[in-house]
């Protein structure tokens, strides 16, 4: 079997990684993946290619012919000359048209969807077999013609364990002091990221005076505002008790060296690999600490919420007050969230199951599936030319 992966983006984000760790693993069980991303949604400082080298992963940077018609004959003729059997497209943006009208058109060939986001456009064709992370999408996208299918962002259980990197070297490395060392692992940029940093941020108000320290681990576009927020706090507690130390391609010794990890989505279930406590943030100020009463709740969610809340600040702070002085508390809790992470979303099992997806999707007639999405696109061109009259009308 041969998958051309169609990537969300080159920078460093958790969809991506997922991309890269599936394609790895693919290859023990005779599947070869060529992924490939436009070269312009590339950063500087690390990027996917990084992490792609070290694991043996193919991936091609292109820069997208712009039109949509260009860009799908340009995805086509990748398909072609890889001899790809399907096509796979991460993310709600970017691929989905080109790989519909160009490798996919007529049914040529199968494609399957992954959303690792934290909701499905009414835009998404009905017809594509869908993978999404959490259990709320799997319920709320149960009636879709082309089928859903839960795939949990996966984590490398070996690779992400707390014994593939020195903890110690990292904290002395980085000087991160003797006292307990908060981290996020993270994006930096304004959507979704940049408010649950910043309460983190300000929580330091309080906690740098009990001998904590924040390390933030990221880079993107709002990465100088954070950096500014950060001095500011810095300022107040006289000391470094936010710590900037950009991006990583390998984060790895960074989870590791963590008393307690802040984090959402893909970077907080690796944290759990690492058995390091967690406190989950959400993307308008909520937090729960991650233990045996909320871990359904908040894996089910994708370890994020939506809900903003009248005190994020505080909230934070009761989320971390049961471990932050108890030790033996965050022993407890990090061996839980590793054995929660071995029983819940270990990469080789995701694995199997994507195979079991690629596998019904070659089977089934993709022809048939790719018309009945045709009238999708119809009302998008009518959408769209209203839009044009619009915009001319005097």
């Amino acid at each position: 079997m041969r998958i051309l992966v169609h990537l969300n983006s080159l920078e460093l984000g958790g969809t991506q990684i997922n991309a890269v760790d599936f394609a790895a693993a693919l290859r023990a069980r005779g599947v070869e993946s060529l992924l490939v991303g436009d070269r312009g949604s590339r950063r500087s400082g690390p990027s996917l290619l990084e992490i792609a080298s070290a694991k043996g992963v193919r991936v091609k940077a292109y820069d997208a012919e712009p039109g949509l018609v260009a860009h799908a004959r340009q995805l086509s003729r990748f398909a072609d000359d890889f001899d790809a059997d399907l096509v796979h497209v991460y993310g709600s943006w970017g691929g989905g048209r080109p790989t519909f009208w160009g490798p996919a058109r007529w049914g040529i060939r199968p494609w399957v969807l992954t959303v690792y986001e934290m909701e499905v456009s009414f835009k998404m064709y009905r017809h594509v077999p869908l993978i999404v992370g959490t259990g709320y999408l799997l319920d709320e996208q149960s009636r879709r013609p082309g089928g859903v299918v839960l795939i949990s962002p996966p984590v490398d259980l070996v690779a992400d364990s707390p014994d593939a990197v020195d903890r110690d070297d990292f904290r002395t490395m980085h000087g991160l002091g003797e006292g307990v060392v908060l981290v996020i692992v993270s994006r930096l940029v304004s959507s979704m990221k940049s408010l649950p940093i910043g309460v983190a941020i300000d929580a330091m108000r309080t906690l740098a005076e009990r001998g904590v320290t924040l390390a933030i681990v990221g880079t993107g576009d709002n990465e100088p505002a954070i950096a500014l927020h950060a001095a500011e706090v810095n300022a107040e507690a006289g000391r470094d008790a936010v710590r900037m130390l950009g991006p990583m391609a390998d984060p790895r010794a960074a989870y590791a060296a963590a008393d307690i990890v802040l984090g959402m989505g893909g970077s907080a279930a690796r944290s759990l690999a690492f058995a390091t406590p967690l406190v989950v943030q959400g993307e308008a100020g909520f937090s729960a600490l991650f233990e045996p009463a909320s871990a359904t709740m908040l894996a089910r969610s994708s370890f994020w919420s939506p809900d903003t809340v009248p005190d994020p600040v505080r909230m934070l702070l009761d989320s971390l007050a049961p471990v932050l002085d108890d030790p033996d508390y965050r022993a407890e809790l990090g061996a839980f969230g590793r054995d929660f992470a071995i029983s819940r979303f270990g990469l080789e099992a995701m694995t199997d199951r994507l195979v079991e997806v690629y596998s019904r999707a070659l089977s089934r007639r993709a022809a048939i599936r790719w018309i009945r999405d045709l009238p999708r696109e119809g009302r998008r061109l009518v959408e769209k030319l209203q839009r044009l009259v619009t915009r001319t009308a005097p």
